[in-house]
């Protein structure tokens, strides 16, 4: 069946073929396998006290990611209801890379001044404070980037 006659579902359909409850399942049961995998991994490399509890801690809290991972790689856009026929096209695509690259800028004169303010004020600390902070600066300045250019291109 071609994609301009098949029917569009609010789950989608796999892209290998089936239904939209196929492709929920499908994604359910490769969820659980690694959620499963992410438990018995944390309770094999961690030091912990009630193990089964632990592991099933773990692979319950995983679960909707992974599953929602596994979805998400495995249906066909074009199936969605709603999903767009070329997402790179549009304008929140334009106001994204605009935003990431501004950002990516500033972080790279934000990241070069600290460290050489740093190292000739012979500043010490731990570097994962001075990482935090330089990944928490790039977060807020592209969020706010991407807001400046959603109100004045809107």
């Amino acid at each position: 069946m071609e994609n301009s006659t098949m029917k569009r579902s609010r789950w989608g359909r796999a892209r290998f073929g089936g239904s939209s409850g196929v492709l929920i399942s499908i994604s359910l049961a490769i969820g659980a396998a690694i959620s499963t995998g992410a438990g018995a991994l944390f309770v094999a490399l961690g030091d912990v006290e009630r193990p089964t509890l632990a592991f099933a801690l773990m692979a319950m809290m995983s679960l909707p990611a992974s599953a929602a991972l596994s979805w998400a790689l495995l249906v066909d856009r074009s199936t969605l209801a709603g999903a767009l026929e070329k997402p790179d096209d549009s304008i929140e695509s334009g106001w994204y890379d605009k935003a990431a690259s501004g950002a990516f800028g500033d972080v790279l004169l934000v990241g070069g001044l600290g460290a050489a303010g740093f190292a000739v004020a012979w500043i010490d600390g731990p570097l994962t404070w001075a990482a935090s902070g330089l990944v928490l600066f790039a977060m807020l300045d592209f969020a706010i980037r991407y807001q400046w250019l959603k109100r004045s291109e809107a």
